[in-house]
């Protein structure tokens, strides 16, 4: 099917709880002094080594620039984006003598409506999960920005929550008691956050309250998600759980219970 182009989608929701929190001074510092990859993030980069070299990466929902360092060294061309100003702010400072060294540059933009050309960019991440802070039709929206800015054959990686560990509870995959406890911890409050509709069963998309401010995030099963990405004009290729698995098939990946999960994609 051919990508649906977000002029056809309504006009994105004009209040956003998420871009005030991450436009926080507490958020700020705290991505910013973020460096480490997730195990299925280090899998996929790593297998990617070849088709970074020499390409035109887009890092969407950039933050303080966790990712940066891991990409914009491995590549020709790097723009880092957020929709959050401050955010922005913060990776040109990081990166400023990075900047002067590769064509690495930073951007303010909203993924449901980027400031690109069409076929622009070689590869596209959008990782942490960065899709799910919209609603389910702005989600559509973005994954047609993605598409439009995405050279034929190009490659998309990126994260989505999963809607089968609000059933399943799966702890974080991180070694040791802590993680444990607080994906425990985090579980018990979207279920009290969301106890009026709880339990999702026969869902395939849901946008749950997960944040005391009332932020919502889209949880969505991996079938669905499947769905929409082709309907978006992408090939999937490769799915990763939070252990830098891959799900052997269809049915497998239906079955995993992680938080949420990577997918490799193709334009």
């Amino acid at each position: 099917m051919s990508c649906l182009h977000a002029t056809m989608l309504p006009a994105p929701t004009s209040r956003d709880p998420w871009k005030d929190l991450y436009s926080s001074d507490d958020f700020v510092r705290y991505y910013a002094g973020k460096t480490l990859l997730q195990r299925p993030e280090q899998v996929i980069l790593d297998h990617l080594a070849g088709a970074l070299h020499g390409a035109d990466v887009l890092d969407l929902g950039v933050g303080g620039g966790r990712t940066t360092p891991h990409l914009a060294r491995r590549c020709r061309r790097y723009v880092g984006v957020d929709y959050a100003a401050p955010m922005v702010e913060a990776c040109r400072k990081r990166f400023a003598a990075l900047s002067l060294e590769r064509d690495v540059r930073f951007e303010v933009a909203e993924a449901r409506e980027l400031p690109f050309a069409q076929a622009s960019f070689d590869v596209v991440v959008f990782s942490f999960n960065g899709l799910d802070v919209v609603d389910r039709i702005d989600r559509l929206r973005a994954l047609a920005e993605c598409r439009r800015v995405l050279r034929p054959g190009g490659l998309f990686v990126h994260s989505s929550h999963n809607l089968n560990w609000t059933e399943r509870r799966r702890a974080i995959g991180w070694s040791g008691w802590r993680a444990t406890w607080e994906a425990w911890r985090f579980w018990s409050m979207v279920r009290r956050l969301n106890a009026d509709r709880w339990p999702f069963h026969g869902e395939s998309l849901m946008e749950l309250i997960d944040d005391e401010r009332g932020a919502r995030t889209c949880y969505v099963r991996p079938g669905a998600h499947l769905a929409q990405l082709q309907a978006s004009g992408f090939t999937p290729v490769e799915a990763f759980d939070l252990e830098g698995r891959r799900a052997a098939d269809a049915a497998a990946l239906g079955r995993l219970s992680d938080p949420w999960i990577y997918y490799l994609c193709r334009g």
